[in-house]
């Protein structure tokens, strides 16, 4: 099964979607948001899950190469993540190591989730390609 110049177009636009919200929910100073009760942790782990999940999506992929899409997509999730904690900094929030693993662990997530869901509906499973 390819991809469609369609199903890419709406994978694109969800992801930028997504993207944008990330953006600007992690990017309000800290004292401008009203304090949900969930745990930060939690938090970082489905915001990065969500992205790492679209991020894969949205890389157009043949089906034989299915590992480099996932390596690509947990890079630029890794760098994103990265690149989210410092530049939270001069909005008055802070940087933090424990964020960073929870969105690690996140994007780890996101990215089986995509894996097992793709098989499931293309029946085929994964492999490593070299």
């Amino acid at each position: 099964m390819r991809a469609t110049i369609r199903g890419v177009r709406i994978a694109l636009l969800v992801l930028g979607l997504y993207w944008l919200a990330l953006v600007v929910a992690t990017h309000v100073p800290a004292q401008a948001i009203q304090q949900v009760k969930v745990n930060d942790k939690v938090a970082h782990n489905i915001a990065y899950s969500g992205l790492a999940f679209l991020l894969a999506w949205a890389i157009p992929t043949n089906p034989k190469r299915l590992s480099q899409n996932v390596v690509i997509a947990t890079v630029v999730g890794t760098v994103y993540a990265g690149v989210d904690e410092l530049t939270q900094i001069p909005v008055g929030r802070t940087a933090d190591w424990g964020d960073f693993s929870a969105d690690l662990f996140g994007i780890l997530i996101g990215i089986i989730v995509y894996v097992v869901m793709r098989g499931i509906i293309l029946k085929t499973p994964f492999r490593l390609e070299a």
